[in-house]
């Protein structure tokens, strides 16, 4: 069994695959300070609760953008599995992905993961949308070149901050809004925030579509979401694509598989 990691900004995803079919995945909020021994007990819990134990561990691959959180899990996988993980950005995990970026070395390991598995899977050229802390735009090209992309502040990021910035603005939970005149305070700010959302992914792949054709020419361009917001959004963007809101995770799997696991 192949236990996958995916060490984010906000949480820490744990997925438990058998080759590329995933058996089942938990969730932690990532706390920097969290100790190799409390990662082990929620391991050992979740595993129980699904049939397996830590033995049924035969390798792990991780995938962090945080690196005091990626030291601790180095630490437990060498000191309850006794083994060495694969690690994205490693000289042992070679994607030999051409990243047509001015300094490659700073793309995040969740973005190359998933620009890696989404051409795997869908082909290029390809735009990639992730819902998560950040909320991403990445673009790949026929070749399977990585050429670049957008960042923009997560959904949930703009509601801490509005709140946080006006006194009288309450913290409330994301959601989507049937209409945009909003008839409270927190109605008014669900809809401003979903519905500004939706305006703004439908512009930055409009514009990203628009550039991409400019320069490589007629294109059929595949739209990937991905994220745990990306099915909410799903029904409202105008676009066609797939969504895949677990495409680091299987992602991350493949690379283990068609990568890694070739030179062992």
């Amino acid at each position: 069994m192949l236990l996958v990691i995916d060490s984010g900004n906000t949480n820490v995803v744990f997925g438990l695959y058998k080759d590329k079919k995933k058996i089942s995945q938990w969730r932690l909020k990532n706390e920097p300070q969290r100790p190799a021994d409390e990662y082990i007990a929620f391991l050992n819990q979740w595993l129980s609760l699904v049939g397996y134990s830590l033995d049924s561990v035969e390798d792990v691959i991780i995938s962090s953008v945080v690196p005091e959180v990626l030291f601790n899990l180095k630490w437990m996988v060498k000191r309850y599995f006794n083994k060495k993980p694969f690690v994205i950005g490693e000289p042992s995990v070679n994607l030999k992905m051409v990243i047509k970026l001015d300094k490659p070395e700073n793309l995040g390991a969740d973005l190359l993961v998933n620009a890696y598995g989404g051409y795997k899977r869908y082909g290029g050229p390809l735009v990639i949308v992730d819902f998560g802390t950040a909320t991403t735009l990445e673009v790949i090209d026929g070749k399977g070149r990585y050429l670049g992309g957008a960042i923009a502040p997560g959904v949930k990021l703009s509601l801490k901050a509005l709140h946080e910035a006006a006194a009288k603005l309450p913290p409330i939970a994301f959601a989507r809004t049937s209409q945009l005149i909003g008839t409270t305070t927190v109605d008014a700010m669900q809809a401003g925030t979903y519905w500004g959302y939706v305006g703004m992914i439908e512009k930055l792949v409009k514009r990203t579509c628009q550039e991409y054709i400019q320069s490589h020419g007629p294109s059929e361009i595949k739209i990937v979401t991905t994220g745990g917001l990306s099915s909410i959004f799903f029904q409202d963007l105008s676009f066609t694509h797939f969504v895949n809101e677990n495409l680091t995770l299987d992602s991350l799997a493949g690379i283990y598989v068609d990568v890694c696991k070739k030179k062992e």
